[in-house]
């Protein structure tokens, strides 16, 4: 367990484009939660391929903001791709844009394996940390990023924390 970051990286903001949904921690601790089907529908509805023309770099964001109460209250996730500025009206119903602020964020990177429970993992590790003085979350905007092509099975993800 690493609790610490493996870089401060300072980052300019930019734009997501992807369906989201709003939850709890509490609600996705006990089991109904509603990220998992969240990426489900992405892929099902191949929001990726939809998008394509518009994709900026390859990969795949979930993003964290709209937070109510830091980490205890509602906030609502983003699955989605980096998209261009000059995106145009969307015409397909459900997907929305987020632009993540230019901040200073925290990365923590996983370990490889299945990447459902190392992302857990390290969401764990990220919460022991962010307890210790001095380690201040902004709830700005937090997000992953998965590589292109990650393997769900042996992936690596890195989760960027935005911190004051």
């Amino acid at each position: 367990m690493n609790q610490k970051p493996v870089r401060i990286e300072e980052r300019p903001s930019f734009l997501l484009a992807g369906i989201s949904t709003v939850t709890t921690n509490a609600a996705e601790l006990s089991g109904a939660g509603k990220i998992g089907m969240l990426y489900e529908r992405f892929y099902a509805n191949r929001i990726e391929a939809q998008l394509g023309a518009h994709i900026l770099s390859p990969g795949l964001y979930g993003c964290y903001f709209n937070y109510e109460q830091g980490h205890l209250g509602t906030y609502e996730v983003m699955v989605g791709v980096h998209v261009g500025d000059t995106l145009p009206v969307i015409q397909m119903e459900s997907v929305k844009t987020f632009v993540v602020p230019a901040a200073q964020y925290a990365v923590f990177v996983t370990e490889r394996g299945p990447i459902i429970e190392a992302v857990q993992r390290t969401w764990g590790e990220i919460w022991q940390w962010s307890q210790q003085p001095g380690n201040e979350r902004t709830f700005t905007g937090d997000f992953e990023y998965y590589g292109p092509q990650v393997d769900p099975n042996n992936g690596q993800a890195e989760i960027y924390i935005a911190i004051s």
